[in-house]
């Protein structure tokens, strides 16, 4: 099967795009860290039924460093040039697995006659709370000033992927480890502020995303709770939420690929009786009574 890789200009800088795949188009943009090898595991069983634009955001992999910090709204306006540039009329299939979550849910509901359906794969709504800027500020520091030393980038390794994953599956973590080790400098650091720090609650977005959305919660990702994403799918118009069993931001997408591609295809081919599923199995759920404690008084 064909691929072309174009470098498409945007207010956010040259970024690299992929076209792979035949059928209605499906736009894939990664998390934060990474770049689209990330997708790796996902690509080969997503590509037959959709045409795949697969998007290296600002700052990462063989994109361009962006011109200076930025926000959600101006991921949204590249990505909007991207599918300007290729042509893109019809609404798209989009896949954001957390920065590309983000950038789904702000297009959507600034444009959602541009999106088809909706994916989102660990998206945190909230921003980060005191604790974690606590631990995400002096890290963000010592890559501004060393680089991607190999500490920082086994610690952020671990916790995008999870302590065992990273002990199970040597040769995934190896390529995440690469693609941070090897972003460009300068935009990665960018990406960091713009993107973790300088995160805004998006929360009040969510009742304008009123496309067919499910959003995907491992049920060990230290960054989002399934609660947390329990609650920012009851805001939509439209959504579902989906536990997935993975760790880490990024894990799921690599160790649990066979049960994403089930799910986002069949989501693509009928979304009204996807969510409609899930949401009754999670109304089932709060319905069952509190099992009884065994504990003496």
């Amino acid at each position: 099967m064909s691929m072309t890789c174009e470098m498409v200009p945007t207010r956010l800088g040259r970024l690299k795009v992929e076209v792979e795949g035949d059928g209605p188009p499906a736009v894939l943009w990664h998390s934060l860290f990474v770049d689209s090898t990330s997708w790796a595991r996902l690509r080969p069983l997503l590509r037959d039924s959709r045409r795949l634009i697969v998007i290296d955001g600002p700052g990462h992999g063989g994109s361009s460093v962006p011109p200076a910090d930025f926000e959600f709204e101006d991921c949204v306006g590249a990505a909007t040039d991207v599918l300007d540039a290729l042509e893109v009329c019809d609404p798209v299939d989009w896949v954001g697995n957390a920065w590309g979550g983000h950038v789904g849910i702000m297009l959507g509901a600034r444009s959602p006659e541009r999106l088809r359906s909706l994916v989102t794969i660990a998206t945190p709504t909230q921003p980060l709370s005191r604790r974690e800027r606590i631990k995400i500020v002096p890290m963000v520091w010592a890559y501004r000033f060393a680089g991607p030393v190999p500490l920082l980038v086994n610690n952020v390794s671990r916790v995008l992927l999870g302590p065992d994953f990273v002990k199970e599956r040597p040769d995934d973590t190896t390529m995440i480890a690469r693609s941070i080790r090897d972003a460009p400098r300068t935009g990665l650091y960018r990406a960091m502020v713009s993107v973790m720090l300088n995160r805004t609650d998006i929360a009040e977005r969510l009742p304008r995303v009123d496309v067919p959305t499910l959003m995907v919660a491992p049920r060990n990702d230290p960054m989002l709770s399934v609660e947390q994403a329990r609650s920012a799918a009851s805001r939509m118009p439209r959504a579902a939420m989906v536990e997935l069993t993975g760790q880490g931001h990024v894990g799921p997408i690599l160790a649990n690929a066979d049960e994403l591609a089930t799910l986002i295809t069949a989501f693509w081919a009928d979304p009204t009786s996807v969510m409609t599923t899930f949401i009754a199995n999670a109304t089932r759920q709060q319905q069952l009574p509190a099992p009884h404690s065994t504990e003496r008084a």
